[in-house]
């Protein structure tokens, strides 16, 4: 009897956007209090993490060869604490601040003592698709090329003032625990790398349990498989009933057509620029960022949408159907939402153009 030997590959390793830096802060100074250090360069890299917010900073900050520690804040320091913790600036730089003795230990006098490493770049450029990356910044001995096999997901930029006001929130309404299914939703919404989520209840066999469908930024389909859905399924589970299922799936996007005749004020307005603002506001009103999951769209919203553009006399649609339906024109287009199958749950996805 032989035994087949399985196959490693093992030139495929993880691999995060940005670029690894080592840099000289400074010198610690023990006489003063609060003694702070901006990096150079930006924007740090935040890598996904199953704790906290979903995102974890990658900066590293050693003083005399000893790493410190990031904290939140310094008020639960204590006057021996090696610590440190960081904010951001409007132009979006970061500063390393150090305690002032008696909370968080100052940093020791020395020259060019104080030194960090760190990741520099983020955002939802880094979610290329696959096989777009041929070029390393650096060759150690015997690489050849490299590539990437599979898409990358999970980028976003920082969040803007009008994200922070829809996120800031559901921390507060959450506090770590979920509990309703609003609880599970809001988590997910507030972690890092999630732009929408939807749960819902399904079975998992013989019990009840909860499935969690999220979308990453600008409608991104997340990896079932990456750290993203991973970390935030743990941490779901974490703060959640232990005896509750849980299951975190990507959305499945599903598109819609539209068609109209458009009657058009020509005496006052230009044809031309009107069916240019009807588009645009079309799209702003049906796309990603105006849409939850789940959310289905009716005829009457679109005609109001169109109607509503200067010099718009009438509307009449004579396309409303999705993409993967036959042409016709009902009153109402259904999104899906989750729902028990032959593994527990099926994906759900959202609608929107």
């Amino acid at each position: 009897m032989r035994i087949r030997q399985p196959r490693v590959n093992a030139n495929v390793i993880a691999s995060t956007h940005g670029e690894t830096v080592h840099e000289i802060l400074g010198g610690g100074d023990s006489s003063t209090a609060n003694q702070s250090f901006t990096l150079k360069q930006s924007p740090l890299t935040y890598v996904s993490a199953a704790g906290g917010l979903g995102a974890q900073s990658t900066l590293q900050v050693w003083v005399n060869d000893l790493r410190w520690q990031e904290q939140p804040q310094l008020l639960d320091a204590g006057s021996r604490d090696q610590v440190f913790v960081t904010r951001q600036k409007n132009d979006g730089g970061l500063i390393v601040q150090f305690g002032d003795g008696q909370h968080g230990v100052r940093p020791p006098t020395g020259q060019t003592n104080v030194r960090v490493v760190y990741r520099k770049g983020l955002g939802a450029a880094g979610n290329v698709a696959s096989g777009l990356l041929s070029q390393a910044i650096d060759r150690p001995g015997g690489l050849k090329g490299v590539s990437n096999p599979a898409a990358a997901t999970g980028g976003a930029d920082p969040d803007t003032a009008d994200d922070a006001r829809e996120s800031a929130p559901l921390h507060i309404r959450t506090l770590e625990r979920v509990v309703s299914l609003q609880d599970y939703e809001d988590f997910a919404r507030a972690f890092a790398g999630v732009a929408r989520s939807l749960a819902n209840w399904t079975w998992f066999g013989r019990t009840r349990g909860v499935v969690v469908t999220v979308a990453g930024a600008n409608g991104t389909v997340l990896d079932p498989n990456g750290d993203t859905i991973k970390n935030l399924t743990t941490a779901l589970i974490a703060a959640g009933n232990p005896y509750v299922p849980v299951s975190v799936l990507p959305h499945r996007p599903a598109m819609f057509e539209i068609g109209a005749l458009i009657l058009i004020d020509t005496t006052t307005y230009d044809p031309g620029h009107v069916l240019a603002a009807a588009r645009t506001v079309l799209a702003t009103a049906f796309g990603f960022g105006a849409r939850t999951l789940g959310q289905g769209v009716t005829q009457s919203e679109v005609i109001a949408t169109i109607q509503a553009v200067a010099g718009v006399t009438a509307v009449k649609l004579t396309t409303f159907t999705r993409e993967d339906a036959a042409a016709t024109l009902p009153d109402f287009l259904i999104a899906a939402a989750p729902r028990s199958g032959d593994r527990g749950v099926t994906q759900g996805h959202s609608l929107y153009r």
